[in-house]
């Protein structure tokens, strides 16, 4: 082997072990580009997670404060059922929603500026049922002169009429809720209550 051939193998020794010197010194070759910031990013994700979580929880709450109610208004209104209002809103709203006083309406018989709960219901006394010693429209008795309104009559009333049984009774509350009834023949509507029924408790029933 020449002299000239020694001298190349040498150099290029010293070259391959100086390139793996340089190659295994921290943060030198791939391993500093593999390690890189993926601490900071995941700390910069989290805030990003946790800004994202406050913001739809204040999201949520606006949306609580302001939200929806239903009610139901039934008695002396042009338009009795079951209405969406927004939360904080009056018994005066209700009676809008609902079209309106009727003619008969006892107007000074009721608190239009009670604020509304969920799920209230709201009856507007006539003008007769107020002289015959009603208060308010919160507090109507259910019967008038010896007939069960069916409009705001208790479940237990509704079941003292022949025919009507427990089931019936939950029929009737729920179609007054969804509909209101607007004469005495509407609780034909319901269901399991025909011709038959109704000629029993026709007399005994008022709107």
């Amino acid at each position: 082997m020449g002299k000239k051939n020694i001298i190349i193998i040498t150099a290029c020794i010293i070259f391959i072990v100086f390139s793996g010197i340089i190659y295994l010194q921290p943060g030198g070759g791939a391993s500093s580009s593999f390690t890189g910031n993926t601490d900071a990013d995941i700390l910069k994700d989290e805030e990003t997670v946790n800004n994202k979580d406050g913001h739809k929880k204040e999201e949520d709450n606006k949306t609580g404060a302001t939200g929806k109610i239903v009610v139901y208004i039934c008695g002396a209104v042009k338009h009795p059922g079951v209405y969406s209002l927004l939360n904080g809103q009056r018994i005066c709203d209700a009676v809008k929603a609902a079209g309106g006083f009727k003619k008969s309406a006892a107007r000074s018989a009721i608190n239009l500026a009670k604020v509304l709960a969920d799920g209230e219901q709201v009856t507007v006394l006539s003008k007769k049922q107020a002289a015959s010693g009603s208060k308010d429209s919160n507090s109507q008795p259910q019967q008038d002169g010896g007939l069960i309104n069916i409009n705001t009559a208790s479940k237990e009333e509704l079941m003292s009429l022949p025919g009507i049984g427990e089931s019936k009774a939950d029929a009737v509350i729920d179609y007054r809720l969804s509909c209101g009834f607007k004469s005495i023949d509407d609780i034909k509507n319901v269901a399991g209550i025909k011709d038959g029924v109704f000629k029993q408790i026709k007399d005994q029933i008022t709107v």
